[in-house]
């Protein structure tokens, strides 16, 4: 009887402390999911990775290095960071989990690593590297520790995002006679040519239904399109003058958030529009004599981030996705650049 309720007692008290544990992981995730991960030279002389809440408060060292650290991205799943640092001889894209630790190369060698950009499942990796003076994509199972070549197409490329299923990459091929966006089966062979202009930066929206991407085809200056994701049916999004670039797609695929100089040259300012409307303006969030750049939604799309030089150095600000509500994230003489949310 006393064995009886001493086991009962000693399960009760593993199955509670199981649940402890678990209940820590999921509030730990749940406090990573809500980080802003960004570069910052606050305590060197070059760039190191850095954390901090999207409501703002302490910021996390994740790097300690001599070396340039830069383009910091969440995973998926918001377990992982991936970046580019140029500690070897070249840009190699590093790979470490969400409190700064086991860190790796995950792709190195010879040539030099320019963007990147996570798989859907974490597993795979699409980069652009240069070969003989040219850059183009190649994808690293990560798992498998493979990579290969995306296309044959002999032409610099510039990588878009992959599809969120993760059956295609969209990429641009910079000049030749195949310029123009393109889309790839990464773990096939069927690639498809969408747009035959200097088209570049296609990025699929969360629902994998629409691309959208930059374009000067109509004017001297960059606009933003969207398109099906067989190619169909594209509309200029911005029709305006002056350069429109550097967007990101809200989660529910309503919206595009972007930068702008349509209100004066040299002085970007973010501008939000939906992409369901054949009608609908694009409605200006910020709006000073500063430099904004960088717009990301959250998670959520509640809320975006952007840096702005409003004090005289970039930091890291929030606003809600109407541009009411604006919120200092970061503060130091430095600067802060390249949030991810």
């Amino acid at each position: 009887m006393r064995r009886a309720m001493f086991l009962s007692r000693f399960s009760l008290a593993l199955i509670t402390g199981s649940a402890l544990a678990l209940a820590m992981i999921a509030c730990s995730t749940a406090g990573a999911s809500n980080d802003i991960v960004f570069t910052s030279e606050r305590d060197s002389d070059n760039p190191d990775i850095y954390t901090v809440s999207g409501s703002g408060g302490e910021v996390k060292r994740l790097t300690n290095t001599s070396a340039t650290e830069k383009d910091p991205k969440w995973s998926t799943a918001r377990d992982k960071i991936a970046f580019l640092s140029d500690r070897g001889d070249n840009f190699e894209l590093y790979i470490m989990d969400s409190e700064g630790e086991s860190e790796q190369v995950a792709v190195g060698g010879d040539g030099e690593r320019k963007a990147f950009a996570w798989g859907p499942n974490g597993n795979r990796m699409a980069y652009v590297s240069d070969h003989e003076g040219k850059d183009f994509i190649y994808v690293m199972d990560l798992a498998l520790n493979q990579k290969f070549r995306l296309s044959t197409i002999d032409a610099p490329q510039s990588l878009g995002s992959w599809s969120p299923d993760g059956e295609w990459i969209v990429f641009s091929v910079l000049n030749g006679d195949q310029q123009g966006i393109h889309r790839k089966n990464p773990g096939g062979v069927d690639e498809v040519q969408l747009t035959e202009n200097a088209d570049s930066d296609p990025i699929y929206s969360p629902d994998g239904k629409s691309i959208a991407f930059i374009s000067n085809r109509d004017t001297d200056a960059t606009e933003i399109y969207i398109m099906t994701d067989e190619g169909d049916d594209e509309r200029n999004l911005t029709r305006k003058s002056g350069a429109d670039f550097d967007f990101d797609w809200a989660p529910d695929s309503k919206s595009l958030v972007f930068v702008t100089e349509r209100e004066g040259e040299g002085v970007p300012e973010i501008f939000v529009v939906a992409t369901g409307g054949e009608d609908d303006d694009p409605v200006r969030l910020t709006t000073n004599n500063s430099i904004e750049t960088n717009p990301r939604f959250s998670p959520s799309g509640s809320r975006i981030v952007f840096v702005s030089d409003s004090d005289g150095d970039s930091d890291i600000f929030s606003m809600r996705r109407d541009g009411t509500a604006q919120e200092r994230i970061t503060a130091t003489d430095e600067d802060d650049q390249s949030p991810d949310w």
